[in-house]
């Protein structure tokens, strides 16, 4: 029988599953016809529309007979493949009336159309669904003329365009909501940019929560016409109403709940961008993560033209979470806002605090005052020299005290704008130099150069005459505080119709990261070089605020360890200032009689006081002499000169001025008390006890602190850092000879105590040295006893198996006399290989052999050498990385290789794998390693192997001398090599160590100095 062989016509060739359905199909029962007869200009169609990777479709005929590509048939959905070779109009009868038009206009006028991202709602899943295409109708010519059919290609757009029109919601969400004042601000805005997107929010609405009363209520809404009935303006969470809406279970579980039959319950809701009323929608919480209640619950009705998919459900989460961000903005913002009041607040009770004590303390100093200049004013010798020198102390410090009790005055009151400027036209040249030549004496006293050039200036400077006083002396205070050596300046210059005050220092000068606080009140540099560190730290805050008085400004420049300056700017003439705060007559340099200079330049004259040289004289202390020397270090002099005068009855006094002179101080001749202010310059006294405590010579020498700190607080704090005892100031005379004297009496018994120990432990040290003498005579007998021990034992085990051989070799083989023979044998040469390792272990003890430079790759490569055979019998492989160079004995570091190789290879029963590796240890490590030193470099090395292991509970008996886990029977040995391994790490001052598991291998570490 003849077969028919049926050919595929070339234009329908390929096409993948579509050009197989088009070849598979009859289409002689169709409008189209037999495919042979199909007209060229068709078949020219199908070829290219077959052939293409876009989604294309041929209509063709009256009917327009539907065919298509792959590409398209996810433009069909569910439509595919029933509708292939139906006519269009009843494939598309859903979007037939945008389509038809369209199709007419090609088919009867021969004009293609064109159309972008056009929204079609097609049919095509079981639902309207919104779609977007752009698309070109291109009319086909018939071979016979006239128009024939369509070509069509399409691009998909709907995921653009929804994606856009999505992420223009959360952009504008972002923008909009980030100037939200409150939460029903959020609410609202977030509903207004909702509103302007009603393709995916047909209807939507913002519920507050208010946990407390378990109730909800509406704040927002994208439409009036929501109905209330559906969505009430406040509801309780137990409502029936809520309960619908799954408000509940949104609320409980923090999650997003998905409400259906919308139409069916309540009717037509806000459809939006659609004709459809929404039969969907969702119950989000708007909330942060972590939070355990939602601030409120976000409404959306969905579109009915799209389906709830994951990517439609993440749009609505990203919007509630944009709210919740917001509303989380909002709140932080209001409590910054209360945050930043309730410090203003504070700020202003504090600076009237400060303008009522100030008031308070004027009075009992002036009356402290007086009495205090009349004592000192008597000539008729009622005081004695040490009375004199307490009572004018006394009166230097209240002057002091007044002083600081001013300048807080002066501050509050400026806080306040309780301070009104009189701003009189001086010659600011005369003034500035009548004022900083009161400083002089001080500065040259303290042997630093002063030097003074005010030039004069082109027209008159309008001052207040205290506040530019004031000014001028706390800057040179400032520089005269923190200069110890080389110069201080005052320069006054013009600049651009502005008086520039420059005073510059050689001083310490400042770290670059406290420029910028420097005029920030109550701050203060720690720990900077200076001769007090005493002070408010409101100085410069206060000269700030005076310099702004006369629209001025100050700044500063400055390189640590090369001094500072300090530039004040103020406006010349009158125009920048209050019209009813000037006063046109002329101040004179005369004028100035405030007593001010004065307590300033008495204050640096006593700050330049850096030790009063009242230290010991070694000399005249005679031998033997039990008066105590106590050190005291303190800043201020007047303190120290007290604590002298207090204590020099009864006990060596030294003194110094700041914590890095008494360590000198104590460096040369080391006190039996230390009494340490706590807060110095240079270094405080924190910081001195430091340098005592953690001292091996002098951590046992007492310290009392002394501070101004007062409460438990501050005392345990003392006692925390290491001081014996602690004092806050003030404090009366009688407690702190009372505890001086405790002080010293346990320093002396503790002194006494150790003295004993001493001498005990000097007599033991004899005896240990007797005996330890004694025990390295002992041993050296007992290792000629070895030695002599070892060739006697030998002998006769030579002789045992030289005459066994010879009697064996003498008889007929199958002799059951041979089986004797043999155990005698292997009898002596397990004898001999004990007494071997024996004599090993006993020459370990011997440690007067040099250490020398040792590469262990050379090693590594003789012990391989010596068990070429046992390897190469047992198929072993021996890895290992490149090892180091180390310090070592070079025979004792090969018999630890030869053992644990040894071993490796005895105790593998099948093609034995050792790896022998090598790294640094790590400094983190050494602490594991008990008998390591932290200062110390090591190396470990690793032997590893799949041997049969052993419990991990034997690790530390397999080190002990004749110690076996395995029965002899099966494993030969003499139980003395690992032992051996442990005597000769540690006579490298190293570590072993062991682990392993039953049949799974075992890993020998290695620590050596590196």
């Amino acid at each position: 029988m003849e077969l028919t062989k049926t050919l595929t016509p070339e234009f329908l060739t390929g096409g993948g599953e579509m050009g197989e359905l088009i070849r598979s199909r009859d289409w002689s029962e169709t409008p189209l016809g037999p495919v042979e007869a199909w007209p060229q200009s068709l078949k020219t169609c199908v070829r290219i529309m077959l052939t293409s990777q876009q989604p294309m479709f041929v209509w063709w005929g009256s009917d327009l007979i539907n065919l298509y590509n792959d590409a398209y048939r996810s433009i069909l959905g569910g439509k595919h493949p029933a509708v292939l070779g139906s006519p269009a109009s009843e494939v598309w009868t859903e979007i037939w009336h945008e389509v038809g038009p369209r199709v007419d206009a090609c088919m009867q006028q021969n004009v293609g159309t064109y159309d972008e991202s056009l929204l079609l709602l097609m049919e095509r899943n079981g639902y309207p669904e919104e779609t977007y295409y752009t698309f070109s109708y291109s009319p086909v010519p018939g071979d016979k003329g006239g128009t024939s059919g369509i070509i069509c290609a399409n691009t998909d757009d709907t995921q653009r365009i929804l994606g856009e029109r999505q992420l223009r919601t959360l952009k504008d969400l972002g923008r909009y909501l980030a100037e939200a004042t409150d939460d029903t601000d959020v609410y609202t805005r977030a509903v207004e940019i909702l509103k302007e997107n009603p393709a995916d929010f047909p209807f939507a609405c913002l519920y507050e929560l208010d946990i407390q009363s378990a109730s909800l209520r509406m704040t927002a809404k994208t439409a009036a016409s929501l109905s209330t009935a559906a969505l009430p303006p406040e509801l309780l969470l137990e409502s029936g109403i809520a309960g619908e809406w799954q408000f509940p279970y949104v609320v409980a579980h923090n999650r997003t709940a998905t409400i259906e039959g919308l139409r069916e319950k309540y009717g037509t809701l806000p459809s939006g961008s659609w004709k459809i009323s929404p039969d969907q929608a969702v119950v989000i919480p708007v909330m942060q993560n972590g939070q355990d209640c939602p601030f409120a619950l976000l409404v959306v009705g969905l579109s009915p033209h799209r389906q709830l998919d994951e990517k439609y459900a993440s749009f609505f989460q990203l919007v509630a979470d944009q709210i919740a961000s917001n509303i989380v903005n909002v709140h932080t913002v209001e409590e910054a806002r209360k945050r930043a009041a309730a410090l203003l607040e504070i700020d202003r009770a504090k600076t009237a605090f400060f303008s009522n004590i100030s008031h308070e303390f004027r009075t009992p100093l002036t009356l402290m005052l007086g009495p205090l200049e009349e004592l000192l004013s008597q000539q008729d010798g009622v005081l004695n020299k040490q009375q004199e020198a307490n009572v004018a102390a006394t009166h230097r410090n209240a002057m002091r005290l007044l002083r600081l009790v001013n300048t807080l005055l002066d501050f509050s009151r400026i806080e306040a704008d309780k301070v009104k400027a009189q701003y009189f036209p001086v010659n600011l040249s005369d003034v500035t130099t009548d004022i900083a030549s009161t400083f002089r004496a001080a500065v040259e006293h303290a042997g630093l150069q002063f030097n003074v050039s005010c030039k004069d200036l082109s027209m008159a400077a309008y001052v207040d005459r205290d506040m530019w006083e004031k000014i001028i002396l706390n800057l040179l205070s400032n520089a005269f505080k923190y200069t110890l050596q080389g110069s201080i300046s005052v320069i006054l210059e013009e600049d651009d119709q502005h008086a520039v005050l420059l005073v510059r220092d050689t001083g310490v000068g400042i770290p670059a990261s406290e420029l910028p606080n420097m005029f920030e009140r109550f701050h203060r540099v720690k720990q900077s070089k200076g001769r007090s560190f005493e002070g408010t730290g409101i100085g410069l805050s206060l000269v700030r605020e005076l310099v702004q008085l006369h629209n001025g400004d100050i700044s500063v420049e400055s390189e640590e360890g090369k001094g500072s300056t300090f530039v004040v700017r103020i406006p010349l003439g009158r125009a920048h200032l209050p019209e009813e705060q000037v006063v046109e007559k002329t101040a004179m340099v005369d004028d100035y009689g405030t007593g001010l200079s004065e307590a300033y330049v008495n204050e640096a004259m006593y700050f330049s006081r850096q030790d009063d040289g009242n230290g010991i004289d070694i000399n005249k202390i005679e031998e033997g002499d039990e008066k105590a020397r106590i050190l005291i270090v303190d800043d201020n002099a007047d303190m120290r000169d007290y604590l002298h005068r207090l204590l020099e009855k009864h006990y060596y006094i030294e003194t110094a001025a700041n914590g890095k002179l008494a360590l000198e101080k104590i460096d040369t001749h080391q006190p039996e008390l230390i009494i340490s202010d706590v807060m110095m310059p240079e270094m405080d006294g924190i910081e001195l006890l430091h340098h005592v405590k953690h001292n091996p010579v002098t951590h046992s020498l007492p310290v009392i602190l002394v501070s101004a700190r007062a409460g438990e607080e501050a005392t345990i704090e003392g006692y925390d850092i290491g001081a014996d005892d602690y004092l806050t100031k003030p404090f009366s005379a009688r407690e702190l000879q009372a505890r001086v004297r405790a002080q010293i009496r346990v320093s002396r018994l503790h002194r006494h105590a150790l003295d004993i120990l001493q001498h005990s432990a000097e007599e033991l040290e004899k005896k240990v040295e007797a005996r330890t003498s004694e025990l390295l005579r002992k041993n050296s007998e007992l290792e000629q006893f070895a030695y002599i021990a070892s060739h006697d034992l030998q002998e006769p085990l030579r002789k045992i198996r030289t005459f066994s051989e010879l009697l064996q070799k003498s008889l007929q083989k199958g002799n059951p006399v041979n089986n004797y023979f043999e155990k005698i044998q292997s009898s002596a040469e397990r004898m001999t290989q004990l007494i071997k390792d024996v004599l090993d272990y006993s020459r370990l003890s011997n440690t007067e052999e040099k250490f020398v430079p040792i590469d262990l790759n050379t090693i590594l490569q003789q012990v391989k050498g010596d068990f070429d055979l046992l390897i190469e019998q047992k198929q072993a492989v021996i890895k290992n990385s490149t090892l180091p160079v180390v310090k070592g004995i070079p025979l004792q570091l090969q018999q630890l290789f030869t053992n644990l190789i040894g071993n490796s290879l005895k105790f593998c029963e099948n093609q034995p794998l050792i790896t022998i590796s090598a790294s640094p240890l790590p400094a983190p490590e050494i602490p594991f390693y008990p008998g390591l030193q932290e200062e110390i470099s090591y190396v470990k090395l690793e032997f590893s192997d799949n041997g049969i292991g052993f419990e991990q509970q034997f690790a530390e008996r397999i080190f002990a001398i004749f110690q076996r886990l395995n029965e002899r029977k099966v494993y030969s040995g003499t139980g003395i090599g690992l032992a051996l391994c442990k005597k000769i790490v540690e006579n490298h001052h190293g570590v072993i160590r062991a682990s392993g598991k039953l049949n799974e291998g075992a890993t020998f570490t290695v620590i050596l100095p590196a």
